[in-house]
């Protein structure tokens, strides 16, 4: 199967830390048929590890604060913050219910955030991330939708 190959990239358990502070989006997950999102600013210094892909042009990622005493102490100001939002905000109704956050990192950002890489390489994660929007345009040529649906370059090959 085609997206077996996604396996050989062995992208889960890359990490990386944030060298300046940087704006990160988040799922907000309910013990109930919906989720929202939202936005923070993570402190730098904070340490992510990749969870696997989220979309062809995003991975999931999890926080490892380590033993920073500085950034755990931001860390959990900002987890009591993204739950303060959630409380004060339209789905406070849906506080009790609140399960926990996932943080996910686009493409774009992995290009332009300042990372340091503890484990892993930026430029696998890249690759990971160019192969699935092959592999999904491939899907959707074969199904009628425009080559240029996810921009990837004529000359990207499957093939790893």
């Amino acid at each position: 199967m085609e997206h077996d190959k996604l396996k050989t990239f062995d992208i889960k358990g890359a990490s990386f830390e944030l060298t300046e502070d940087a704006k990160l989006a988040y799922l907000i997950h309910f013990a109930a048929p919906f989720t929202g999102g939202d936005e923070c600013i993570v402190p730098k210094g904070t340490t992510f590890i990749v969870k696997g892909l989220m979309r062809d042009d995003a991975f999931y990622i999890r926080l490892e604060a380590g033993d920073n005493i500085k950034v755990n102490d931001e860390l959990t100001k900002l987890l009591d913050a993204m739950e303060e939002k959630v409380k004060r905000g339209e789905d406070g109704k849906l506080f009790s219910r609140l399960q926990g956050f996932s943080f996910f990192i686009t493409e774009e950002q992995i290009r332009t955030l300042p990372l340091k890489f503890a484990c892993g390489v930026k430029e696998r994660l890249l690759d990971c991330i160019m192969y699935q929007k092959c592999y999904w345009n491939k899907c959707l040529v074969a199904m009628g939708r425009p080559k240029e649906y996810l921009d990837v370059p004529d000359d990207y090959s499957l093939e790893l």
